[in-house]
Order: C-alpha cells, then sequence, then structure tokens
C-alpha cells in the first residue's frame, strides 16, 4: 500500500501545473495534399502547422470558418478529425555555410543521410528581395558550362537570369 502511494507522490511531484496556451484545430477534409482545417483562431499567412505523425503543413487559404494547410509530406496517415496545432513560426528553412553541399527538402530537412544541418540561423522562405543599391555589385563573370549560353548571354555571378530553352 505505501509503495502505491509513494508512486502517486514521485506521480504528483512530477506533474507540470503551468497553464500552455495552444491553438488547436480539427482536420474536416483532405484533398490533393489540401487539408481543410476548422478551429484554427489567430493562424499566419504562411505559418507552419503541425499535424500528427510529424507532418508539417503551411497555412495557405485563410477563410472566416477554416484555414487551408498544404501538407508539406504524405498525406497518406492523415484522417479527417485528426488535430491540428498552430506553431507560430513562419515558413523558414536554414541557411549558412552548415548548408553548402547538402541535399534538403522545400522544409529544409536533410536529405542526404549525413545528420542534421548545422546552422543557427533561419530565414523566411516568402522575403521581400533587397533593394538595387543594397544589393552585392555584379561584379564576376559566371560560365554555364553550355558554350551556346555563354557566347550568347554573358552571366555575372550572383546575377539573375532567366534563360528559356527546350529543356
Amino acid at each position: 500500500m505505501s509503495n502505491a502511494i509513494d508512486q502517486i507522490q514521485k506521480a504528483i511531484a512530477g506533474l507540470d501545473t503551468r497553464a500552455g496556451k495552444s491553438n488547436v484545430g480539427t482536420i474536416v477534409s483532405l484533398a490533393d495534399g489540401v487539408a481543410s482545417i476548422d478551429g484554427l483562431s489567430g493562424v499566419m499567412m504562411n505559418e507552419m502547422i503541425e499535424l500528427p505523425g510529424g507532418l508539417q503543413g503551411v497555412a495557405l487559404n485563410l477563410a472566416e470558418d477554416t484555414v487551408g494547410c498544404v501538407i508539406m509530406g504524405d498525406i497518406s496517415s492523415l484522417k479527417e478529425g485528426m488535430e491540428a496545432k498552430t506553431t507560430g513560426r513562419l515558413l523558414s528553412i536554414p541557411v549558412g555555410k552548415g548548408l553548402l553541399g547538402r541535399v534538403v527538402d522545400a522544409l529544409g530537412n536533410p536529405l542526404d543521410g549525413k545528420g542534421p544541418i548545422a546552422s543557427s540561423e533561419r530565414y523566411p522562405v516568402e522575403k521581400i528581395a533587397p533593394g538595387i543599391i543594397p544589393r552585392k555589385s555584379v561584379d564576376q563573370p559566371m560560365q554555364t558550362g553550355i558554350m551556346a549560353i555563354d557566347a550568347m548571354i554573358p552571366i555575372g555571378r550572383g546575377q539573375r537570369e532567366l534563360i528559356i530553352g527546350d529543356r
């Protein structure tokens, strides 16, 4: 009897009684990689949504009663009626030298089996490009390796250029 009381007292002592605020909704429909979620209030455009099974989604369609969430992953494990939570984070990816030479998915998760990305900084995916003046000047040529393009279109390193071709 005293053993049971000791276990209960240990469980009570380790109980976290702090109140936490979370914004939780319910998946009402799933179609073509998009989940309609009801009950999420105060969700931001491009906010990451936490879904069951470790999946994540991005809030893209903010309607009055529902949120359209694009699911980033395999939706076969999701069912209507499951919970979804807001994270308070906008869609962002890790940046820095630790990302060089790595293969990542759309969320910045490594796919190459070399372990986690060593990066202390994250940048939002949707970001306004800097104006012309603050940008670094383009002063080095860049070779594409395709002779026809290199001969006809001079490209500088760091320059944005759209080249449309057959491929």
